[in-house]
């Protein structure tokens, strides 16, 4: 089946998208529930640990057979395999190799198959362990999604067993999940482009994932400086054991971590101290074998009630969607299935830093600094691409955000830090279309008003010509080339040279 673009109708691309919907529905439903649900949630792990491998400090040597480990051979030999069983068994316990080596050879199965009915491109996806990994990366948020339709869709008798999920879940992903994302973002941009009155839908593009496949944050943990007081918090942190890439302990120091990074915004006073102490709780009393968690119904009622946790807190964590649509924009931790509530240290540790994200994007002075911090990660990216960063902030009662010197052009950079939760704007083309449009008029404005004011730069910096941009932290649909979403820094150089190449 066909992906539909943005120059396809909007009757269409919703018609493509309820039909994608109804064929996930009618797919899932033949299947138990409980069986469904818990083999996927083991094959989550199993995928969450192999992408983590590449975290891990191997010697260069095993490093390279680890990861050029030929998936699609493994069916007929799994001579490579076991050759890197040593090595991985020095690091990590029998229950992680096996479910390791069960998720590589469902996924040998599957290339094989993909082969075999004519989907060569996809299958190259997992020629070798390290292609593999991308692959898995890039489809993380989709695997969530399809774990939270499972207990509402499932309805069948047909068990999953524990080497099914690969070859029975992905399937649906990458010929139905995907197709239907695509779909979306098609409408968003159909949406978008329409209110713009932009014709050429070739121009634009919808760049919504920062690196490693991440959605767009007003300031990541990685952009943060740790204080002494924050650097004093993370003594604090407990020790993890060598041998398990997840576990209880570091779901806790993943809370201690974001407590540490935002310490100057005291996250313990916040609506996110409370969600901390809601998961540390969980992590110390309802924990199976260090990474499971199940909570009977009757419990996690007690538990919230006990600890007075807010209606909009409790909502957020279970949910109660019927669309994969709704699901793909959630980040509800707990599944639901016969009276208990399941997740996984993991699931819980991507809500807390979803929580972290929600309740300081609501805190006007944590607004402000984010700025401040963003101007910071947009002049690292240019230095990192050779740009020379002058130090000008202020030219008499003129501002500025970012003046980098390149390819003998002087680059006046304006850094919008706009942010709002994406998924609750994905949720609503028209919702999206309008807040886009309001960026971009207002995008416009700026670097018209910086056009005017050129000559104040031209005295205070090295001659040469004066180019402005805006690079937006929210990722913008636009047909400007001036205008750059922050997920396409890293291509700044390129962008902005192809922007001044003369017309042949």
């Amino acid at each position: 089946m066909n992906i539909l673009g943005p120059d396809s109708p909007p009757d269409t691309l919703n018609e493509r998208i309820a039909l994608e919907e109804q064929i996930i529905a009618d797919t899932l439903s033949k299947f138990d529930r409980k069986s469904a649900t818990f083999a996927w949630l083991e094959t989550i792990r199993a995928i969450e640990e192999t992408v983590n491998l590449i975290t891990v400090e191997w010697e260069e040597e095993f490093a390279a057979a680890l990861f050029g480990l030929p998936i699609l051979q493994l069916m007929s030999s799994t001579e490579h395999l076991q050759r890197i069983r040593p090595g991985l068994a020095k690091r990590f316990d029998d229950k992680f190799l096996a479910r390791f080596v069960s998720l590589m050879m469902q996924f040998s199965a599957l290339g094989i198959s993909l082969r075999q009915y004519g989907q060569p491109q996809l299958a190259s996806s997992f020629t070798t362990l390290g292609t593999l990994i991308g692959y898995l990366q890039s489809r993380r948020r989709a695997c969530v999604a399809l774990l939270h339709r499972l207990s509402d869709a499932c309805t069948g008798e047909v068990a999953v067993g524990p080497m099914d999920p690969v070859v029975v879940f992905f399937p649906v992903i990458e010929f139905h999940a995907t197709p239907l994302t695509s779909a979306r973002n098609a409408l968003l941009i159909r949406t978008a482009t329409d209110r713009l009155a932009i014709n050429d839908r070739n121009t634009v593009e919808f760049a919504s994932l920062d690196d490693l496949f991440l959605e767009p944050e007003r300031s990541r943990i990685t952009e943060m400086e740790l204080d002494e007081k924050g650097l004093s918090m993370l003594a604090q942190a407990e020790k993890l054991r060598p041998d398990r890439l997840f576990s209880a302990a570091e779901l806790r120091n993943d809370l201690l971590l974001l407590e540490a990074a935002y310490s100057e915004f005291d996250l313990s006073t916040t609506k996110f101290g409370r969600a901390a102490a809601l998961i540390r709780n969980i992590s110390r009393n309802f924990v199976d074998r260090d990474f499971w968690i199940k909570i009977p119904a009757r419990d996690l009622t007690k538990l919230v009630k006990r600890m007075e946790i807010s209606p909009d807190l409790q909502d957020a964590l279970v949910f109660r969607g019927t669309s994969y649509s709704e699901s793909i924009d959630t980040y509800t931790p707990l599944v639901h299935v016969d009276g208990v509530f399941y997740s996984t240290v993991t699931l819980l540790s991507r809500f807390a830093y979803y929580w972290r994200a929600r309740t300081l994007d609501k805190i006007k002075r944590f607004q402000i600094r984010s700025g401040f911090i963003f101007e910071k990660a947009v002049a690292n990216h240019l230095r990192e691409q050779g740009f020379e960063i002058k130090g000008i902030k202020r030219i008499d009662r003129h501002e500025f955000d970012v003046i980098a010197l390149g390819d003998g052009v002087v680059w006046n950079i304006q850094c919008k830090n706009n942010f709002l939760d994406l998924a609750y704007l994905e949720a609503s083309p028209a919702r999206f279309a309008r807040y886009n449009h309001r960026l971009v008029r207002s995008y416009e404005r700026a670097l018209e008003k910086d056009r005017r004011r050129e000559h104040v730069l031209a005295v205070r910096t090295v001659s040469g010509e004066i180019e402005h941009v805006v690079v937006s932290r929210f990722p913008v649909i636009c047909s400007d080339p001036r205008i750059l979403p922050f997920s396409l820094i890293r291509e700044f150089r390129q962008r902005m040279s192809a922007l001044r190449k003369p017309p042949a």
